[in-house]
């Protein structure tokens, strides 16, 4: 009796689970991607500045010349750094270097170089080489087969390590050519059209592709290392980020919204971590992908994904440290005890890196013309003798205190642009939709 009565109590127990529980025993199955899977993000409140925040004093690191920008946020852990420059720099040199944006064609990569050359690629992938000192062209290749037609985003961008120039493209064709005079030492095509910027580490290239992918060639060779492919997703942005890589792992992008932690050598899941809001509308598609971050800092990870989330991600459990809701395609500045993030939609947020609590926030929106208010209205932010410098669509150059957020200084450039400033050497670089470079020094 004792015993019929147990069996009826469990019965009892799993019909008051609901459907939930119903599911478990399902005869439908799923792919189910390998690796620990973790918790979904938590919903929080509106952005509201938290008063011990505020009166948490800013600690920035210290600054320091910049010889090389090789990829994109400067290293292959886009932890970009509080960079030297002349607190107050004036023009020095401009140079428009090919092909502007036109009704296809859209500028995504961001320049990279080193102490003596700039690299830039035009909307329909002209590749150039510029010198630093005075713009003046070095060299200069077409980067896009003249078989190919030009009528889609050219998608991917630049890598730098030594005299070794990486460029990828929406056709599939990842190439090295020789950083000194632009000729090519290895090409190959995937026939995966490219996503994000290639992104560097040791001896491998690491790139994304469309396809929610990412292949890994040996830098000399073009061989492949390895691959791994995450779930597919019909609906993406153009433009993207690139993996971040220590000397352990991995982190990469997932256009699903996960953030997936791979092994360095063999391309093995550690863990995989979610950071889409279910039912959150990030656009006509409902976009989840990644291209805020990833940003290695120590011991954390910071991204974001189109449906609005952004997180600190223990680096190495997967596990959420804190969230907030903030939509953004910009790449964040962690720096010191401070997080620099800017949305899409125009607020300067500044947070406390280990808690996540908001110190100050500017809503840029008020001193910037948008035509759409779905449209990412500036883009950086960049962290530069620390200042914070920002560039938007309707050409203003905002330089910004880190301190309080309070803007110092607003100043025009020629035409707008969708890329982050970068600096090299003591110099500020500004790359527009209009194909051209402005310098500051």
């Amino acid at each position: 009796m004792f015993l019929l009565s147990k069996y009826f109590l469990i019965l009892i127990f799993f019909i008051i689970q609901g459907c939930g529980t119903l599911d478990y025993f399902s005869s439908d199955e799923e792919m189910v991607l390998e690796g620990k899977r973790l918790d979904i993000v938590r919903l929080k409140n509106a952005l509201i500045v938290d008063e011990d925040a505020k009166n948490t004093p800013i600690i920035l690191e210290d600054k320091f010349l910049n010889l090389s920008w090789e990829q994109l946020g400067d290293s292959s852990s886009h932890s970009a750094g509080n960079f030297f420059i002349n607190s107050e720099p004036k023009f020095f040199w401009k140079e428009r270097i090919g092909d502007g944006e036109g009704s296809y064609n859209k500028i995504f990569s961001q320049p990279v170089g080193n102490e003596n050359s700039l690299f830039v690629l035009d909307a329909e992938g002209l590749l150039v080489a510029l010198n630093l000192e005075d713009g003046e062209v070095i060299w200069e290749t077409e980067t896009i087969s003249d078989s190919e037609s030009l009528n889609s985003n050219i998608d991917g961008g630049l890598a730098l390590k030594d005299d070794n120039l990486i460029v990828s493209n929406s056709y599939g064709d990842v190439i090295n050519l020789n950083s000194k005079n632009g000729e090519v030492i290895w090409s190959i095509n995937n026939n995966k059209p490219a996503q994000g910027s290639p992104a560097i580490y040791e001896n491998n290239i690491y790139q994304m592709t469309i396809h929610n992918e990412i292949f890994v060639y040996n830098i000399a060779t073009g061989n492949e290392v390895w691959r791994y492919t995450a779930s597919f997703v019909s609906a993406i942005s153009n433009g993207g980020t690139s993996p971040a890589i220590n000397e352990k792992v991995v982190i990469f992008p997932s256009n699903t919204g996960e953030l997936i932690s791979l092994n360095k050598s063999t391309g093995a899941v550690i863990w995989n971590t979610n950071l889409v809001i279910e039912g959150v509308i990030s656009g006509a598609l409902e976009l989840t992908d990644i291209d805020s971050g990833p940003v290695m800092h120590n011991d954390l990870i910071f991204a974001s994904s189109m449906s609005g989330v952004f997180a600190a991600i223990d680096l190495l459990s997967g596990a959420i440290i804190w969230d907030v809701i903030i939509k953004t395609s910009n790449t964040p500045i962690i720096n010191g005890n401070s997080v620099f993030i800017l949305s899409d939609d125009g607020k300067l947020i500044n947070l406390v890196r280990n808690s996540g609590k908001i110190r100050w926030i500017n809503n840029l929106r008020n001193i910037v013309d948008s035509e759409s208010d779905n449209e990412k209205i500036c883009s950086g932010p960049l962290l530069a003798s620390d200042v914070l410098w920002i560039v938007c669509n309707d050409k203003k150059v905002l330089k910004i205190s880190s301190v309080d957020g309070s803007v110092k200084d607003i100043f025009t450039i020629r035409s707008p642009s969708r890329i982050a400033p970068i600096v090299l050497k003591d110099t500020l670089i500004f790359y527009t939709n209009e194909a051209e470079v402005i310098t500051y020094r």
